[in-house]
């Protein structure tokens, strides 16, 4: 490993591009940003209890919104856990009208 020796004036030089640049994102992304959690394809199935297939179609439908990048697709954990809740509340719904037949 190697060493650096700078003097004081630059050190408080790159500390200070450092703290606007720690500035700059605070600005732009503030404390309310939060990251969003990218799952895979594998992970979709397993929370969906789908399989592959029909992870397939609902992409291929817009079903579920999802990024490419090379040949991995990536879905957002909002958008997986919103349509595990739609998908509830339809079982749910199918239920109360078939008992009520």
């Amino acid at each position: 490993m190697g060493y650096f020796i700078i003097t004081d004036s630059n050190w408080a030089k790159l500390r200070n591009e450092i703290l606007s640049l720690a500035e700059t994102c605070h600005k732009s992304f503030g404390e309310q940003s939060r990251h969003t959690d990218w799952l895979h394809n594998g992970d979709v199935c397993r929370l969906l209890n789908i399989s592959k297939r029909t992870l397939q179609h609902y992409r291929d439908t817009g079903v579920l919104p999802f990024a490419q990048i090379g040949h991995k697709c990536y879905y957002k954990r909002e958008d997986v856990e919103l349509l595990l809740q739609t998908k509830s509340e339809k079982t749910k719904t199918d239920k109360l009208k078939s008992t009520n037949k």
